[in-house]
């Protein structure tokens, strides 16, 4: 990677992003109080209630949780020497709106920044995004799914947004394209566990009569969910470096660099902010213009990553022009006003 002087870094103020380290074996709660009491008092340790609801979570929904086929399919894209036939046998078991938005992903300017050319199958969208990230994308696509709430929706949405912003942060920082990968799959992931939450809550009013459910409130969700989030990425054997990057509640830097989950934090942060204040993420940018002049532009990147995935609603883009633009458009309105008065 290369190094970037910190003091050309702009910090983003007033984000807030909660999570506790995970650990398995959430019912050994002395093993897992003694771990709190070593670590610095950053967070609130766990109390047994709380401890007692992860478990109720973990048994209830996770445990059990049905993405609508095996996971055990997957497993293929663990192999780098897997057989092109059995990975293009999974589009035949992943839901069809999975399909299409991963499908849509491969094909965005984003990942079709080489002009490779647009492409139609299940192998070829695996070969341009990678085994591992393919994997990672699927389960998050999938989950974002699993019901049609409005709050999962746009948790969703904040994931989507976490990640493509993360990975616009990283390129512009001079990060590998390796790293990029592990930012935008961390943003995804990033409050996975509070659709968890949700999830049980909808049960729990679903089947809540003769069954016991605990009672959540947003205190709860706010801390506890990363413990969650971690939880899934440990049951679908997802890459190892998600567990440590969706945990932070701080920036963090390297001796001369922002590192990974920092920069997640910073995406994750405008991402909160904006949508505080606007219910969806909003960004200024040039857009590209039919006389050719821009042809691309991240604010153009971003907007069809958005509707690549059918998050269009949840983005604005506020366009201005280039130096460039504005000087064609200014001759172009000079020529105009003058061949009117021509004609008068």
């Amino acid at each position: 990677m290369t190094s970037f002087p910190i003091r050309n870094i702009l910090f983003i103020i007033g984000s807030f992003l909660f999570g506790l380290p995970f650990l398995p074996g959430l019912r050994d709660y002395n093993h897992f109080r003694s771990h709190f009491s070593k670590c610095v008092d950053m967070h609130p340790v766990p109390d047994e209630l709380s401890l007692k609801i992860i478990a109720d979570i973990e048994e209830k929904i996770i445990e059990g949780l049905d993405l609508g086929f095996d996971p055990q399919i997957l497993k293929v894209l663990d192999d780098m020497e897997a057989d092109k036939r059995e990975i293009e046998a999974i589009k035949e078991k992943i839901s069809e709106a999975t399909l299409i938005r991963l499908l849509g992903i491969a094909n965005s300017v984003y990942y079709g920044r080489l002009r490779k050319g647009n492409i139609s199958t299940f192998g070829e969208a695996v070969l341009r995004l990678g085994m591992e990230y393919t994997k990672s994308l699927i389960i998050s696509l999938t989950l974002f799914n699993l019901t049609r709430d409005k709050e999962v929706e746009v948790i969703a949405a904040r994931g989507f947004a976490t990640s493509v912003l993360g990975g616009i942060l990283a390129k512009n920082l001079g990060f590998n394209n390796e790293d990029v990968k592990k930012i935008e799959l961390a943003g995804l992931f990033l409050e996975i566990g509070k659709i968890i939450i949700l999830l049980y809550q909808e049960k729990g009013q679903r089947e809540g009569e003769g069954k016991e459910f605990y009672e959540l409130d947003e205190t709860f969700l706010e801390l506890y969910h990363s413990f969650l989030a971690l939880k899934i990425i440990l049951k679908f054997e997802l890459p190892e470096f998600l567990s440590e990057m969706i945990d932070i509640s701080f920036l963090t830097f390297k001796a001369n660099s922002l590192s990974l989950s920092g920069i997640v934090y910073l995406a994750y942060s405008l991402v909160v902010d904006s949508f505080r204040k606007f219910n969806k993420l909003v960004m200024q940018s040039p857009m590209p213009d039919k006389y050719g002049i821009l042809t691309w532009s991240y604010g153009a990147m971003v907007e069809e990553q958005f509707r690549a995935v059918g998050m269009g609603s949840y983005l604005e883009i506020k366009e201005v022009q280039t130096p460039h633009q504005k000087r064609f458009q200014e001759k172009e309105s000079y020529q105009q006003s003058h061949n009117n008065n021509d004609i008068d």
